[in-house]
């Protein structure tokens, strides 16, 4: 094998407008996921979801399961889905399946994510090992290969 066939998406943020895309990492599809409509006082209410962005999010996962990748890559389970909302439905079936899954969390709702839904992690990377793009490469590929 020269490669890994990847699937799955992730998020960008777009700075400037604080709102984020979803990012298909098969197809580069790309689709508003959501925008801040209030300041961070007001979580969770202070993103507006954009329908087709959550859409997308819930359609790559249920990809994921109908075409095992070698590499599924969530990005990112938090605290709505820790709520029941956004992909939470679509990850709990995605962990049910095989497919070697690599997703992001953030670091403070970490222990609540691996006890929701019984993860037991092979590997956990801080978001510090991803600063060098070219050692988070080599670190996910050491992973692999363990």
């Amino acid at each position: 094998m020269n490669g890994f066939v990847v699937g799955g998406f992730v998020a960008l943020h777009d700075i400037e407008l604080d709102c984020y895309h979803i990012k298909d990492v098969k197809t580069n599809e790309t689709t508003p996921l959501m925008q801040r409509v209030a300041s961070f006082e007001k979580r969770p209410h202070h993103f507006k979801f954009f329908p087709r962005g959550v859409e997308m999010g819930n359609d790559c996962i249920k990809e994921l399961m109908m075409h095992y990748p070698d590499i599924a890559i969530v990005d990112e389970i938090g605290g709505y889905e820790l709520r029941g909302k956004l992909w939470s439905s679509s990850f709990t079936q995605l962990l049910e399946s095989s497919v070697p899954l690599i997703f992001s969390v953030k670091d403070r709702l970490l222990d609540k994510v691996v006890a929701k839904w019984g993860i037991e992690p092979s590997h956990i990377f801080n978001s510090a090992d991803f600063c060098d793009p070219y050692n988070a490469f080599k670190l996910i590929k050491r992973s692999l290969r363990e």
